[in-house]
C-alpha cells in the first residue's frame, strides 16, 4: 500500500459529494468510500486511498478522511486549508463540494471503482449503507463486542477478501481464484512498502 495522501482522501469525499448533487450526508459518504476500498482491493489488490479503517457502530471508519470530512481540529494547517477549498460542512452531519473534482490523484481504475460503487449504493441513506456494512465480514467479526463492550476496533485490509455466508450484492461477488491471486499480491505490495517506508 501507498502512504495516506490526505488531498486524495478529500477528493474522494469531494468525489461523492459532487454525485449527490453538490451536498452530502457525512455517513452516507464514509460508507460509500468502505464500498468503493472493497471493491477496488477486491478486483486489483491495492486500496484508493489507504485510510486507516476502524469498526464502529455504524460499520466500517476510515478514520483521517472522517477527520476530513469533519474538518477538526486536529488537521494541520496545510490540511485544513485544502479540505477547506474543495468541501465545506454544511451541519454536524453533511457537508458540500466547493470545487470540481480533481482526477490527477486517481487512477482510472479507482474511479471506475468509486463510481461502480456509487451505481449500486448511492440510491441508500447513511444509516442503510451501516446496515449493509454489517453483512460483511470485515464488519461482522466484531458484531459481538461493537458497541456492548468497544466502541471501536482495528480493521485489517485482508478481511475485506473474505466472503459473507451469502452475497447480497453481486458487486462484491469476484472468482475465487481472482481474490486469492489479488490478496497475495496486495500482502506482497504492504509488504514492500513498509520495508521502503522504514529506511
Amino acid at each position: 500500500m501507498a502512504a495516506f495522501k490526505f488531498q486524495k482522501s478529500i477528493q474522494l469525499l469531494n468525489f461523492f459529494a459532487r454525485l449527490e448533487g453538490g451536498t452530502i450526508n457525512k455517513l452516507k459518504a464514509l460508507k460509500l468510500m468502505w464500498a468503493a476500498e472493497r471493491l477496488h482491493l477486491r478486483t486489483h489488490g491495492l486500496t484508493i486511498v489507504n485510510d486507516d479503517f476502524y469498526a464502529m457502530k455504524y460499520g466500517p471508519v476510515p478514520s483521517f478522511t472522517k477527520d476530513m470530512a469533519e474538518g477538526c481540529n486536529s488537521l494541520s494547517e496545510e490540511e485544513a486549508a485544502y479540505r477547506n477549498d474543495n468541501i465545506q460542512t454544511v451541519s454536524d452531519y453533511s457537508f458540500k463540494s466547493n470545487e470540481l473534482f480533481d482526477d490527477s490523484y486517481f487512477s482510472a481504475n479507482a474511479i471506475n471503482s468509486m463510481e461502480s460503487s456509487y451505481s449500486i449504493f448511492g440510491q441508500y441513506d447513511g444509516f442503510e449503507l451501516a446496515d449493509i456494512t454489517h453483512l460483511y465480514p470485515e464488519w461482522s467479526k466484531f458484531s459481538h463486542v461493537i458497541p456492548q463492550i468497544i466502541s471501536r476496533a482495528d480493521m485489517d485490509y485482508i478481511d475485506f477478501f473474505n466472503d459473507p455466508k451469502e452475497h447480497p450484492f453481486k458487486i462484491f461477488q469476484q472468482d475465487p481464484d481472482s481474490l486469492i491471486f489479488l490478496k497475495d499480491y496486495f500482502v506482497e505490495q504492504t509488504t514492500f512498502n513498509k520495508a521502503i517506508y522504514n529506511v
